[in-house]
């Protein structure tokens, strides 16, 4: 443990003085930023013309509640035409759009993010062969986990960062996003992009066990994302044989085939279940990131303990 926790101070030290945190982290928030913003202002034009449609509808006599109702039956079904879930569109018709689309492709960005960070972690260190100056002191688990961890540190720092700018930005475009909301959607987000974030750190450990270089590590991590979102989209496109069509996309578009199962092969396709407002699907989401970085984890420490250093 004592040298488990040197090693992770160590990163942890290196990594706060280290440039290319600094650049990353302005680039993640940078990112950030620009998602907010260019969402934020469509999302405004769109809440403004609701507003606006809101206000015609009282004026002309219409029960204002019952035209709030109606711009909420609007929301649902625009988000039930990206998933069949009705639970998981009840539980976010209180989150703003502008908010939830940010998130959304934050779950795409931070993966590609995390490799940025740690490509080299121990391939920066097996190539030039510096690592074995360490392994004669301490074991080789240790260096990995150690490494692994001050990563997975540093990243929950940035993503808490952008989390508190995400919400804060949305209040800027929402007035009426509660204090009591945004602290609770602050949560959750964090804890998704968090379970998320050391599930893809996980696998960049891997890549950066396998091989020597940096650079071929950097290459085939990247190619391995794109891999594993491809077939988290094959599989989303087709239906369970047996299960019944939702909608006029599924009934057109998403034919019923075995292929449907690839989904489960790619941690792509849990990360939705990681805003869901049932504690089984959640907990279930949250098993397969875990189960995910630990496979990824062993595998590299199989990898490393089979290496010649």
């Amino acid at each position: 443990m004592n040298e488990l926790l040197a090693i992770w101070k160590g990163e942890l030290r290196r990594a706060a003085t280290s440039g290319r945190v600094l650049v990353l982290l302005a680039l993640f928030l940078l990112f950030t930023g620009l998602v907010l913003g260019a969402v934020g202002v469509a999302m405004k034009v769109v809440t403004n013309q609701a507003d606006k449609a809101l206000a015609e509808a009282v004026a002309k006599g219409a029960d204002p509640s019952a035209a709030k109702h109606e711009l909420a039956e609007q929301k649902r079904k625009f988000l039930s035409t990206f998933t069949n879930d009705e639970a998981y569109v009840e539980a976010v018709l209180d989150l703003p759009l502008v908010l939830l689309a940010a998130f959304k492709l934050l779950t795409w960005f931070v993966p590609l993010f995390v490799a940025l960070m740690g490509f080299d972690q121990l391939s920066g260190e097996v190539g030039p062969k510096s690592i074995r100056y360490l392994v004669v002191r301490v074991r080789r688990s240790s260096i990995l986990v150690g490494k692994l961890l001050a990563q997975i540190t540093a990243l929950l720092i940035m993503l808490a960062v952008g989390t508190l700018l995400m919400v804060g930005v949305t209040r800027a475009f929402h007035a009426d996003f509660e204090w009591g909301a945004m602290a609770r959607w602050a949560a959750k987000l964090f804890l998704a992009l968090g379970l998320l974030g050391v599930a893809w750190a996980c696998l960049t450990a891997l890549f950066s066990a396998l091989f020597r270089t940096p650079g071929v590590s950097l290459v085939v991590n990247i190619m391995a994302i794109l891999a594993l979102a491809f077939v988290s989209s094959l599989g989303g496109w087709f239906r369970f044989p047996g299960e019944e069509a939702h909608g006029m996309l599924d009934t057109l578009a998403r034919s019923e085939s075995w292929a449907a199962y690839l989904r489960y092969a790619s941690v792509w396709h849990f990360g939705q279940g990681l805003l869901h407002p049932d504690w089984r699907q959640l907990l279930g989401a949250a098993l397969a990131h875990v189960g995910w970085g630990a496979c990824f984890v062993g595998t590299a420490q199989v990898t490393l303990a089979a290496r010649d250093l």
